[in-house]
């Protein structure tokens, strides 16, 4: 943007929209300016859609708080959990939950990260792992969380066997 005919630019005005306590300069000088008044007068204009959203309440996504207890308590170990038997090399091995969360949660981590994704959290619980993640605009998000959880289903059952649990890959957030 050019500046105004004063010398001042928009984006200064701009922010003393946002926050006209915070240089007293610029409040004299907007005072007394015929084109920061014009110029004002419009991203005022423009603003008072900016402020009605800022304040309106947004309700708690449906489902957000479950999903966040669920990824704290993901990463904690559950008292009296059952561990999971699978067969390996000729036998059975007997692991805990927490340790086959680590091990689901590790694959997670670093298959999401070649598609592009974050992982925010894991759980498992009664053979179902949960995996929230992110995604960054403008990649394929739904397509890049569908990669992960086959991807991820795919080598657990490499590591797991028959105890692999079943695999939902929830996107929880899109970042700019």
């Amino acid at each position: 943007m050019s500046p105004l005919p004063c010398g001042r630019s928009a984006d200064e005005l701009v922010a003393y929209l946002a926050d006209r306590d915070d240089d007293p300069a610029l409040a004299r000088h907007v005072d007394g300016c015929a084109d920061c008044a014009a110029e004002l007068a419009e991203l005022e204009r423009r603003w008072a859609a900016v402020r009605e959203t800022a304040v309106t309440p947004v309700p708690t996504p449906p489902g957000l708080v479950t999903r966040v207890l669920a990824a704290v308590h993901g990463v904690r170990p559950r008292l009296g959990s059952t561990p999971v038997e699978f067969d390996q090399d000729g036998g059975r091995v007997r692991v805990s939950e927490r340790a086959v969360l680590a091990v689901c949660r590790q694959l997670a981590v670093e298959l999401a990260a070649e598609l592009g994704l974050h992982v925010r959290g894991t759980d498992v619980e009664d053979g179902q792992l949960q995996v929230l993640v992110a995604a960054r605009y403008p990649a394929p998000a739904i397509a890049a969380a569908d990669d992960l959880r086959s991807r991820l289903a795919h080598d657990l059952v490499a590591h797991l066997g028959d105890a692999a649990p079943v695999v939902h890959v929830h996107l929880i957030d899109i970042a700019p």
